[in-house]
């Protein structure tokens, strides 16, 4: 049986928030293989460092996704996006004509794109119905498209890095509701309009409001979070600097610092690099005042599975035994 989804409201018809992170310096890219290989410790102190370069999109996991009844192509689900957004080969390919322009909000900067008329779009078994959805280069986004809260923000989406699959499925009935298993982690993520955040999170003791952004590829704090970090010592000091930069384009600079523990829930992730910096996801997020991180692929993929649930407002995380970064605390 189809589901068909309506549409969701929006205070922010125009925000499109991919999140999508790439840290300049050196080539890098992630290697093939199980998604829960722990990263290599660097030489001092053990910690997991952020990679000097990160590939936006190819290491994501993908769902299929029908347009018009032809495909399927392959769009990265963004749980940071608030609009979902298409390849404008794609659109090119299947003869759809321009329409009016809408602004994209990315994670640095919002450029406006011409959209196009979408008469359905099939995802497992949802259907949505006449989109208008913004077209971008696909040099910026690096797939053929991206799926965001209006398309996925009424269901419950679950990554499974173990199986590297990807799935948007129903939410749980409440009849059939069960307390987290004994890898698996519970924890409430109020909100609205799908923005889904947990306040059952310290950063080294500092409480901070954390959300799951799937579209991007490392996780961010805020300048809020690095203030009050500060306050108890030079030892958050940044230990270097990079450059951010989305799918949108344009450039920012983040800092980089160390953190002995970040606990989520009853989750401990132990001994991490966070980048830093006032990206637009804050400011869209309405996060700039508080301490704030965003969780990115970096620490998504530690867990054999993520769940987020947009209905019952909740992340499930099972947690992968190889992981040496993440226990339960």
């Amino acid at each position: 049986m189809e589901n068909r989804i309506t549409a969701l409201p929006r205070r922010r018809l125009l925000g499109c928030g991919a999140a999508s992170l790439a840290l300049t310096a050196a080539a890098w890219s992630q290697p093939a293989g199980p998604a829960t290989a722990p990263p290599a410790k660097d030489a001092s102190g053990g910690f997991a460092p952020l990679p000097a370069q990160i590939k936006v999109t190819p290491q994501n996991l993908t769902i299929k996704v029908m347009i018009n009844e032809k495909g399927p192509y392959h769009f990265v689900v963004d749980t940071g996006a608030d609009r979902s957004v298409l390849a404008q080969d794609i659109a090119e390919a299947l003869h759809m004509p321009l329409g009016k322009s809408i602004l994209v909000q990315g994670i640095i900067r919002a450029v406006p794109a011409q959209s196009v008329p979408v008469a359905q779009l099939r995802f497992g078994s949802f259907v949505r119905d006449n989109l208008q959805m913004p077209v971008l280069p696909r040099a910026m986004l690096q797939a053929d498209g991206y799926l965001g809260l209006d398309a996925i923000g009424a269901n419950r989406v679950v990554f499974d890095f173990k199986q590297r699959t990807l799935q948007v499925v129903p939410p749980i009935p409440s009849a059939f509701i069960v307390k987290g298993g004994t890898n698996e982690s519970v924890i409430a993520a109020p909100g609205i309009e799908g923005h889904l955040r947990s306040t059952a999170c310290r950063v080294d003791g500092v409480p901070t409001v954390a959300f799951v952004d799937s579209g991007a590829e490392v996780s961010v704090g805020n300048e809020a979070l690095r203030t009050q970090l500060l306050q108890m010592g030079p030892a958050y000091a940044a230990t270097r600097e990079i450059e951010l930069s989305g799918i949108t384009g344009g450039m920012s600079r983040g800092h980089v610092l160390r953190v002995q523990n970040i606990l989520l829930g009853n989750l401990e992730f132990s001994g991490c690099e966070i980048a830093v910096a006032d990206v637009d996801v804050f400011r869209i997020w309405e996060l700039t005042d508080k301490p704030a991180l965003l969780i990115g692929l970096n620490f998504l993929r530690e867990f054999e599975t993520v769940s987020v649930d947009y209905t019952r407002k909740e992340f499930r995380l099972k947690l992968a035994a190889a992981s040496p970064w993440v226990k339960r605390a």
